[in-house]
């Protein structure tokens, strides 16, 4: 079988145009973040909305009391559901240059840092990452019998004592 040799100038081009895909993935990556940070923002002033309707009433002559968080479970999941998607995006734009951001700080780090260089953060190693990632949620639990909770319960269905 026989191997083709590029010239000099097919290579400068092979090489121009994966420089330009690689750009162009990049414009949409921009793109996209952008769009969803629009859409945060829009969603957090829904929320705002939402949570001074509920506080002070339709005409704003409150106060009442402060509505419960389950009122807001949509706007809440949707928001988390964004910032996820966004933290993927920038965590992929980071790999790409080899770097991860510092949880702590937002320290741009090399990948294979097991410490930030400015705030001492320690990056778990892969092992302690699949460790957590095995571990099952924890519920939250009643503070006098024990019992397990629901994540907006004032008060515990078993013993009836108030959160």
């Amino acid at each position: 079988m026989e191997e083709k040799v590029l010239s000099a100038e097919e290579v400068v081009v092979d090489f121009d145009s994966k420089k330009k895909m690689a750009a162009a993935s990049h414009v949409d990556k921009t793109a996209e973040k952008e769009e969803l940070k629009a859409e945060l923002e829009s969603v957090y002033t829904e929320l705002g909305q939402k949570f001074y309707k509920e506080c002070c009433g339709q005409n704003g002559k409150g106060p009442r009391e402060v509505p419960r968080a389950s009122l807001f479970n949509d706007q809440i999941q949707r928001i988390n559901t964004i910032r996820n998607t966004i933290d993927t995006i920038v965590a992929e734009e980071l790999a790409a240059r080899g770097l991860k951001a510092c949880p702590e700080c937002e320290n741009e780090v090399v990948l294979a840092s097991r410490f930030c260089n400015m705030c001492g953060f320690k990056f778990p190693s892969k092992a302690e990452e699949k460790e957590k990632a095995m571990r099952p949620a924890s519920r939250p639990r009643c503070k006098a019998c024990g019992a397990n909770l629901e994540e907006d319960s004032s008060f515990c269905p078993s013993c009836g004592k108030r959160q």
